[in-house]
């Protein structure tokens, strides 16, 4: 039986459906932080959210198909009706219950509402260009060696290669949508400084745009088998203080079957024969 994910918005890949009950567990002490070789945390491993459901779900059977349908409020996905208007509504909430925000300068409010207006036709996401840091979040798995790690993610099947050795930062290189990282352990907490970026990303979905002056500064400290990710991003030309994006905790994937996803290819929009400008 194969089965289809009904999002918000569109069918979604084929996946294999699986349930299980849920059980009541004691509670457990906290897994010890295991060392690497030179006695740093080892932040190797497979790192997702601790809990993968996207919500409750309705199924509905057509043939040998299992039709996994997540609910949207004022429209039908299975029948596709008012999908637009249902979605447009659901980015009006989304976008106002975001409470932290970069400390924009006064003068830039026009821009960033613009930006915000027009997201559908804007987010350089559409057009398959890099989320770029520190959008992309923290990675999906983490590979550590003696004086580097490398951080591989699903989305776009990216990665970056971080040197923890005591380098500086490079001066000669071009300014790009992940910058350049260099790395250092403050007690077992390993910072990642990053510079040199390209002006064109954004910082979320929402048009939070930046210089190219930005500076971002990432922590991940890991406990146990719960990895926290920080990051705080420095803009003089564009904020009025440094902005710390909202922490992530993520889980270690356990499970001997657990590996990263290939990423589906990724499809340009056609920002100029959009018809609305829905947000996503």
């Amino acid at each position: 039986m194969c089965t289809r994910i009904l999002s918000s918005a569109a069918i979604t890949i084929a996946l294999a459906l699986s349930a299980a009950p849920a059980l009541a567990q004691a509670p457990q002490t906290p897994a010890a932080t295991p060392r690497a070789s030179d006695g740093r945390p080892d932040l190797n491993g497979i790192w997702g959210a601790g809990s993968g459901a996207p919500g409750p779900s309705n199924t509905v059977q057509k043939g040998n198909t299992l039709i996994v349908l997540f609910p949207l409020e004022g429209a039908d996905p299975l029948e596709g009706k008012d999908l637009f208007a249902a979605l447009d509504t659901r980015g009006v909430a989304r976008k106002a219950a975001v409470t932290n925000k970069p400390p924009y300068k006064p003068e830039l409010a026009a821009k960033l509402k613009e930006n915000s207006d027009l997201q559908s036709r804007r987010d350089p996401a559409f057009y398959c260009k890099p989320e770029g840091v520190p959008r992309m979040g923290a990675p999906s798995q983490i590979v550590q060696t003696p004086g580097q790690v490398v951080f591989l993610y699903e989305g776009r099947n990216t990665f970056r290669v971080i040197p923890t050795d005591g380098r500086p930062h490079r001066d000669d290189v071009d300014p790009s949508w992940m910058g350049d990282s260099v790395g250092r352990w403050e007690g077992d907490t390993l910072v990642v400084d990053v510079n040199q970026f390209t002006d064109e990303s954004w910082l979320d979905a929402d048009g939070w745009f930046h210089s190219d002056k930005m500076r971002v500064v990432e922590r991940f400290r890991r406990e146990g088998n719960t990895l926290h990710y920080s990051a705080v991003v420095e803009d003089p030309e564009v904020f009025t203080t440094p902005w710390e994006m909202t922490p992530r905790t993520l889980r270690l994937q356990t499970s001997p079957e657990a590996a990263l996803m290939e990423s589906p290819p990724c499809y340009e929009k056609s920002g100029a024969n959009m018809v609305t400008d829905h947000h996503h």
